[in-house]
């Protein structure tokens, strides 16, 4: 009669140690597409992101008092950013667009997402280069 606890009690001590990697839905790499005078155009991937939390899905830029607060420079241009949630071949990601240009070499991007069971806010800070420098540093030089 005491093998019957005895099994129990053991196969619920397996259970709570037996560890499970929760997934939750979070930022990624950013990639940036334009350049320094451009409008802004960038994606960031979704992490582990499920249909259900991308059904209820926000993603916004963060207010002035939070760029105040975290010591980074609010950009204007940034006031009137769009941000759309798509779906690419293998995964989600956000969208980030303005309509006017950025001319802000240094920027910091504060990006706040939330879904019905959680919050995530992420900060981005990256360089925009002036148009052409990337395609002129990839040109091979002449041969002698």
């Amino acid at each position: 009669m005491r093998a019957k606890p005895f099994i129990s009690g053991s196969l619920l001590a397996g259970v709570l140690t037996l560890s499970v990697p929760a997934l939750a839905l979070g930022l990624g790499k950013l990639t940036v597409n334009s350049g320094l005078g451009q409008p802004l155009s960038a994606q960031i991937e979704l992490t582990a992101a499920q249909r259900d939390e991308l059904d209820s899905l926000r993603a916004r830029i963060a207010d002035p008092s939070v760029y105040r607060d975290n010591g980074a420079q609010y950009v204007g241009a940034l006031a009137r950013a769009r941000i759309t949630v798509e779906q690419g071949a293998n995964a989600s990601y956000l969208r980030v667009t303005t309509a006017a240009p950025v001319n802000e070499p240094f920027l910091n991007l504060i990006i706040e997402l939330s879904w019905a069971s959680g919050r995530v806010v992420r900060d981005y800070t990256f360089l925009l280069d002036p148009p052409g420098v990337t395609e002129m540093q990839a040109i091979e030089p002449a041969a002698p």
